[in-house]
């Protein structure tokens, strides 16, 4: 084991040698998703509808297609988003009514029964020694 002096340790080189990660794919995948499908889109437009389009005609249909494709699957999830909390509302106006209702119904009879206890008249007093 050689020992180093301060001179060749002042010159050592010190990094990292780990990978690096790779998060910017994250950010260029639906960049490259986008323009991919764009792309696919705009040659499908340009090959296969009946009166020829130019190529700035596909490209702004396939592009344009891909848009609305984006926007509808936006609207789609911020629709379920709405009806999620419309259906808890509705679970609860529900759950109210139930309540009501059985409320409604089981009031009269808890009365009769309550009417019925309070009216009835003790055979014997409990503690004589209250009378004298």
């Amino acid at each position: 084991m050689a020992v180093r002096s301060g001179a060749e340790m002042a010159t050592v080189d010190y990094h990292e040698t780990g990978q690096k990660r790779g998060s910017a794919a994250w950010l260029y995948a639906p960049i490259i998703l986008i323009l991919f499908l764009g792309g696919a889109l705009s040659v499908g437009a340009y090959f296969y509808t009946e009166p020829q389009l130019t190529m700035l005609e596909s490209l702004v249909a396939g592009f344009g297609g891909l848009a609305a494709l984006i926007i509808g699957l936006i609207a789609a999830a911020i629709g379920i988003i709405i009806g999620l909390i419309g259906a808890l509302i509705g679970l609860v106006a529900a759950g109210g009514a139930v309540a009501m209702t059985l409320f409604i119904v089981a009031s009269p009879i808890i009365a009769i029964i309550l009417i019925v206890l309070l009216m009835r008249r003790p055979k014997s007093c409990p503690d004589p020694a209250i009378h004298e």
